[in-house]
């Protein structure tokens, strides 16, 4: 099954083209990565497919469903959620309470019920807490539930925006840069809890700039320079080509 389709996708500010013509297909339960130096798009990619921006011309398909004109929070009741590369969490709150934000989709009580304090609503508040802590259990942050976000190091505050996002179940997953700013033993744990996330069924859609976590863990890699398809393939593929080589993994070795 085809998790996302594009097709012909244009995207341009003020006359400037940042995405042109692109098509590609991502399949589901995969891992599949986008690289390319900064400003050949990418960033922009995930914001055309979150809704954050509409596109100029082309086509969006997330399982079947067209989302050209769809609001974000229509899109992400779809399932699917975002990470970002600039950390965006709630430094203000607990663990628990940044990760509960997250299962907002997955919700049911409305406002007056809310207001009411009725029975229904104080059940669905510990089936969010139950959720989170098992969105924290899959990331091995449950014994930091009770710490308050501002005194976790970098690379577990990485860590809680992911758990943040499964907890809403998404069956498609956008991360931008996940790695940025780790160090190595922080890198490798990374690429071993995006492949557990993608083996529990969900679909990783990557963007990274560190070519040994992307050349390990993806099934599919997709390369863009300035807004256009330069190659796509198997991470072997994408290696091999002369192109990819010269533009962006000559000084990886």
């Amino acid at each position: 099954m085809v998790c996302v389709e594009v097709e012909h996708l244009d995207k341009s500010f003020g006359g400037v083209a940042a995405i042109s013509d692109l098509t590609f297909k991502v399949q589901e339960g995969i891992i599949f990565s986008v690289i390319g130096p900064n400003g050949a798009g990418k960033t922009t990619l995930f914001n055309l497919l979150t809704g954050l921006y509409r596109p100029s011309g082309g086509a969006i398909r997330i399982k079947g469903k067209d989302i050209r004109g769809l609001k974000p929070h229509e899109i992400a009741s779809l399932g699917v959620t975002r990470t970002f590369q600039n950390l965006q969490v709630f430094m203000n709150m607990t663990v628990l309470e940044n990760v509960m934000v997250g299962c907002h989709m997955r919700s049911r009580s409305g406002l007056i019920a809310g207001a009411l304090r009725l029975p229904s609503v104080l059940r669905e508040e510990r089936r969010v807490r139950e959720m989170a802590m098992e969105a924290l259990e899959f990331c091995d942050m449950a014994d930091l539930a009770g710490r308050d976000a501002d005194s976790l190091a970098y690379g577990l505050l990485k860590k809680l925006e992911i758990a943040r996002a499964l907890a809403a179940a998404p069956g498609l997953l956008l991360m931008d840069e996940p790695a940025a700013g780790l160090n190595d033993t922080e890198t490798l744990m990374m690429g071993r809890l995006i492949e557990r996330i993608c083996k529990r069924g969900t679909t990783v859609l990557l963007v990274e700039h560190n070519m040994g976590l992307v050349m390990g863990i993806s099934h599919g890699v997709l390369v863009l320079n300035y807004g256009r398809l330069l190659a796509q393939g198997s991470p072997e593929e994408v290696q091999r080509n002369p192109e990819v080589i010269a533009a962006y993994l000559g000084d990886e070795g």
